[in-house]
């Protein structure tokens, strides 16, 4: 990836806003095929969102401090990589109940220079002494308290990428500084946050960790929206880590590692030292890609644990039936939603199947087949004019675990290069368990693993693909999406979900 050649972006309006951007210093199936081939979808503009249109390049993340943050690090020189790193520390920093330090991403990245994507594994990983049936006969502490707590991979991912496909304009230094001082001086409570404490707050006040974190000294109450909230301890954690000249090493087998592992041990977690010196983020240099669009588009996402061959799948089957070359469809045609509801029902039927690619070998043949025109044509020649009954869609009636919260970023740069990363602490404020020392908010990953003898809402089978295994890293629906074009090599979307 080539760094900026002249760093200037300026969207195509003016923003209203007053907001003063932080300064960057150091110091500071069997049926007939598909008909109706001729058809296109004219979909409706999208809304819920502020929409703007920008001439060289984008930030979009959950939390406008944190966009804002991005541009800063693109304006100064750096690339969408450096963007990314930034803008997700101040997610941590002032969405904790979605992402932080404390959990993981997956990311998809395209770089312009190559015109090739990769994808990054920075997914939680489970503790070498969790087994398969832990959580049988106590549900419970799969989603709350230290057991459910999968060994932490946010701060190994970005020191990966940052050192392979960072620009080198900016310094590891440079990018932790707005977070620290978002942390550091405070931030207001968003209205997201605020409902997020008041429907925690049981779990908030259990735990007296938590309730010193999350509760305003004054009332004695936790945050509303509007409050300031100060998170001292997380900002002198992310200082040591920002001047650290190697922080993997201070996180995963230093001082650091040291006080999570003793922590850990006092409270009955089950991550040890080693299970965190032997964290490591996985980069592939061919991840799963789909040219099932029309044209010539390609779709690029990460291989399992992700999701991205479930959700490319569902895009290509509808893209069997609909010719954007053509007349566009009527969008009010029920058909439309029969097709694609349908599409969704076989193409999930494969999520059950799928699991960690490093454990499950036939989720590796599995998710490649499925970004095959033949297969897709083939789901799109079963699609009936009625539903059936679950057993047309899979004769493995088993489930998988729903995921909860998240948060996405998607970058696009002045040189064309993207990023699509989705990172997630699991549940709202994930395992309600924070460091007490570090501030650091702990995931509750263990809890997106299957659980033997533990039949979903529905009453299907667990997953045994995603069943616990040291080491392994829990099935997700994240599923960070980048649609190029092969010819120019230009980026066309960049596109994920929270």
């Amino acid at each position: 990836m080539q760094p900026f050649k002249n760093p200037i972006i300026q969207p195509s309006y003016a923003p209203n806003h007053n907001y003063d951007p932080l300064n960057l210093s150091t110091n500071n199936g069997d049926l007939p095929k598909p008909t109706n081939n001729n058809a296109t979808l004219d979909w409706p503009l999208p809304s819920g969102s502020l929409a703007a249109t920008y001439k060289r390049a984008a930030v979009a993340s959950d939390h406008g401090l944190c966009s804002e943050i991005g541009r800063d690090v693109l304006l100064a020189g750096g690339n969408a990589v450096d963007a990314m790193i930034s803008s997700l520390l101040c997610i941590g920093v002032v969405n904790p109940q979605s992402s932080g330090l404390g959990g993981g991403f997956l990311m998809t990245l395209y770089n312009a220079t190559t015109q090739r994507c990769q994808s990054i594994d920075a997914r939680e990983m489970a503790p070498r002494k969790s087994t398969s049936n832990m959580f049988v006969n106590n549900r419970n502490d799969s989603h709350t308290g230290w057991r459910s707590i999968a060994t932490p991979a946010e701060l190994h991912g970005f020191w990966t990428i940052f050192t392979k496909f960072g620009s080198s304009k900016i310094s590891w230094k440079e990018l932790f500084q707005p977070a620290i001082k978002l942390a550091r001086n405070g931030f207001p409570v968003s209205s997201n946050l605020a409902q997020t404490f008041e429907k925690t707050e049981t779990d908030i006040m259990a735990d007296d960790n938590m309730k010193k974190a999350f509760t305003d000294p004054r009332t004695g109450r936790v945050y509303e929206e509007g409050d300031i909230i100060k998170r001292i301890s997380l900002a002198d954690t992310l200082e040591e880590l920002a001047n650290a000249t190697d922080p993997v090493k201070l996180f995963y087998q230093g001082g650091m590692a040291q006080t999570i592992a003793a922590e850990f041990q006092e409270r009955g977690g089950l991550i040890t030292l080693e299970d965190l010196s032997n964290y490591k983020t996985i980069v592939y240099d061919t991840p799963l890609e789909s040219d099932a669009l029309p044209g010539d588009y390609v779709m690029c996402g990460p291989p399992p644990p992700s999701s991205f061959a479930v959700t490319q799948a569902i895009i290509g089957v509808m893209a069997q039936f609909y010719n954007p070359t053509k007349k566009p469809g009527n969008l009010d045609d029920p058909e439309v939603y029969h097709r694609l509801i349908e599409a969704q029902k076989f193409a999930y039927s494969m999520r059950t199947k799928l699991g960690d690619v490093n454990f499950v070998k036939e989720a590796q043949k599995l998710s490649k087949n499925m970004t095959t025109i033949d297969w897709l044509q083939g789901i799109a020649n079963r699609i009936p004019s009625t539903a059936q009954s679950m057993k047309y869609y899979s004769l493995d009636e088993t489930s998988v675990v729903e995921d909860h919260g998240t948060s996405h970023i998607a970058i696009l740069d002045r040189e064309g290069n993207a990023v699509s990363t989705t990172s997630t602490i699991n549940q709202l404020l994930g395992s309600k368990r924070i460091s007490p020392t570090l501030g650091i908010l702990w995931n509750d990953q263990m809890d997106d693993f299957s659980t033997p003898g533990q039949a979903n809402e529905f009453g299907f089978a667990p997953s045994e693909a995603n069943f616990i295994q040291p080491g392994k890293r829990p099935l997700s629906s994240m599923s960070p999406t980048i649609v190029y074009n092969k010819n120019d090599g230009s980026v066309k979307m960049v596109v994920g979900a929270s």
